[in-house]
């Protein structure tokens, strides 16, 4: 197992550690909730936006610990919108992370509520994160709030939405993706430097590499969505186009699809150079999320 791998192993199992403590345990009443908490949560994700997150932390000289409850709290919320977008009023798909969806296992009414549960535990666990020097928990709360609210995060899922069947410009596509991934990635390294109490210069670098990331990452899931198979995906393939939705490799192709996602690759990794060596997780993990092929 490579250095690299190893970190990710590790970092993944921290998280998922805190999450079991934070969580409400799943023979909890009404149990049945708690347990469809539990299953979308634990359903084997990457962990990479809390990972990100940390990495932000101590790439502004914070610790894991200070963050973790940070990490908790994007974890739970961006599974809380998995579990809403697969429903069947919105992308209606019946696989998520190799497994049924959670509205295929427990009923759709339960899977509302369970991610309506997982967006308030969110909140609430963000809550407990101890305020930093420069930075207090309300604005940890604003933060979070401000990228995953109407205007960012739930607005770009209305845009995605509203873009089906529709021949978008690139442009529409590129703030879809820029509301509906970028934001909560944004948010992600965000928190972890408010964690740390970082200054506005690394909180200005920060911002420019979450945007670009997510913005990276999207167009690589758009393009792994055309050219890899539900089980290495762990989702169903070809959802887009089933659907006729405006993605990078129908507005672009494929070739100039990889190239953007390479240039905003480059444009975040040239936004932490000063970090210094204190950024190279934030880096290894770039290089990781542009060279996925499953």
């Amino acid at each position: 197992m490579s250095d690299f791998s190893h970190y990710l192993t590790e970092r993944c199992q921290l998280v998922d550690s805190a999450l079991k403590r934070t969580l409400p345990a799943e023979d909890l009443a009404p149990q049945t909730l708690h347990q469809a908490m539990h299953y979308s949560i634990f359903a084997g994700g990457k962990r990479l936006r809390p990972i990100l997150l940390l990495a932000a932390a101590e790439a502004c000289g914070g610790s894991v610990d200070s963050a973790m409850p940070a990490a908790c709290s994007v974890e739970m919320l961006h599974t809380y919108t998995l579990i809403h977008d697969d429903l069947p009023c919105m992308d209606d798909d019946d696989l998520r992370r190799g497994r049924p969806t959670s509205h295929k296992v427990y009923g759709e009414g339960v899977a509302v509520l369970a991610g309506d549960g997982l967006l308030t535990e969110a909140m609430s666990t963000l809550a407990t994160t101890a305020p930093s020097e420069n930075y207090r928990v309300r604005d940890y709360i604003v933060e979070l709030c401000h990228q995953t609210g109407s205007v960012n995060l739930i607005g770009g899922q209305v845009m995605d939405l509203e873009g089906e069947d529709k021949a978008l410009t690139i442009d529409q596509v590129r703030a879809i993706h820029n509301a509906k991934t970028a934001a909560l990635l944004t948010a992600s390294v965000r928190l972890g430097a408010m964690t740390a109490s970082a200054s506005e210069e690394q909180m200005t670098a920060l911002t420019q590499f979450g945007q670009s990331l997510g913005l990276a990452f999207q167009i690589i899931d758009d393009i792994l969505d055309v050219t890899a198979s539900s089980e290495k995906l762990g989702k169903t393939a070809g959802k887009d186009q089933n659907v006729s939705k405006s993605t990078y490799p129908a507005v672009l192709g494929l070739e100039e699809s990889r190239a953007e996602a390479h240039t905003l690759t480059a444009t975040a990794l040239d936004s932490l150079s000063i970090f210094g060596e204190k950024a190279k997780r934030l880096q290894d993990i770039a290089h990781y999320l542009l060279d996925r092929d499953y």
